[in-house]
């Protein structure tokens, strides 16, 4: 059993509720946070969902993944994505974290900062933890369901030129500018001894103004999701309703070359001149997010039997 959680509002302060077909169904009880909500399992949660109902087109949605949280991020965790990014052979997950100001709903406008001329997509499965992880902790595939409370499609949007054209490749800048996590639109909430077999059945993809530009599998993880949350615990503790990104698949926008390459290992030091020859060689040959495009993604199992929803997403200026 699992249950579609969402953070909506209806012209006043945030609300809670479970989705029901078409419509939402307000959460009895006070939830100030997602923590709040994954303290309970999905039959008492839905066991709370009142009588009343709202049109899901009446409600503004809302990110389910609330701030303050720590979003942790695997980076090139499907093979394709390493590939086309001109990296080795995986021997070590790549950990790096986002803001949670970057936090946004499924539906809100994307905002590329001002100055920003390489936005690009990641599309990925977010996974949110029910209960702190800490030294000491050690997640199998069978303990998944323990720790993880809930799974949510989301977007690490990404400025290429910040993360590779700044002071030493600042990721965590390139990352997290308000906006850059669209999340949601559900927060799906599985029974514990679900949550593995869910992660094993899990499909993304990403389109670009109607294009489909990323597709992929769970099955295609590098590093699974037991391996990445071990990795986490030995080095920071996490808490109930922070947020981990499990990677994105090949397809984005930015892709390695032999110029690009060279201009990073002979201007490492020379920052000005990195950036503005990294922006001239990757936008001669692709074009990055700009104001007019729309992003849509979609997350459901292989079998269709758990849809995650969708996200609408348009690129507007700061």
């Amino acid at each position: 059993m699992v249950v579609k959680v969402t953070r909506f509002a209806i012209g006043g302060e945030p609300l809670w509720g479970i989705l029901d077909g078409e419509e939402i169904a307000p959460l009895e009880g006070t939830f100030v946070s997602t923590a709040d909500i994954l303290r309970l399992p999905p039959t008492e949660l839905k066991a709370r969902a009142g009588a009343e109902r709202f049109p899901i087109n009446s409600a503004t949605i809302l990110s389910p993944v609330t701030a303050p949280a720590q979003i942790v991020c695997q980076g090139l965790n499907y093979a394709d994505h390493a590939d086309q990014s001109g990296h080795a052979s995986r021997q070590k997950n790549l950990l790096f974290m986002k803001a949670a100001s970057s936090l946004s709903g499924a539906f809100d406008p994307v905002i590329r900062p001002t100055g920003c001329q390489m936005l690009d997509y990641e599309v990925e499965l977010g996974l949110v933890l029910k209960r702190p992880l800490t030294a000491g902790d050690h997640v199998t595939r069978e303990t998944l369901g323990d720790f993880i409370g809930g799974l949510v499609l989301c977007n690490d949007i990404s400025a290429r030129d910040v993360m590779f054209g700044e002071a030493f490749l600042q990721w965590f800048r390139g990352k997290s500018a308000r906006t850059f996590c669209p999340c949601g639109p559900w927060l799906v909430i599985p029974e514990a001894d679900e949550v593995a077999d869910l992660l094993d059945r899990i499909e993304i993809r990403l389109w670009l103004n109607d294009e489909l530009r990323q597709s992929a599998h769970s099955r295609d993880f590098v590093f699974r999701p037991e391996t990445c949350l071990n990795d986490i615990a030995s080095l920071m503790d996490l808490a109930a309703g922070d947020l981990v990104l499990t990677g994105t698949p090949g397809g984005v926008i930015l892709q390695a070359s032999a110029p690009l390459a060279q201009i990073l290992t002979t201007k490492l030091f020379k920052d000005s001149e990195r950036k503005e020859a990294i922006i001239q060689e990757a936008t001669a040959h692709a074009r990055y997010l700009a104001p007019g495009d729309i992003m849509r993604a979609e997350m459901r199992t292989d079998d269709s039997a758990v849809d995650f929803g969708g996200q609408l997403l348009a690129i507007v200026d700061a």
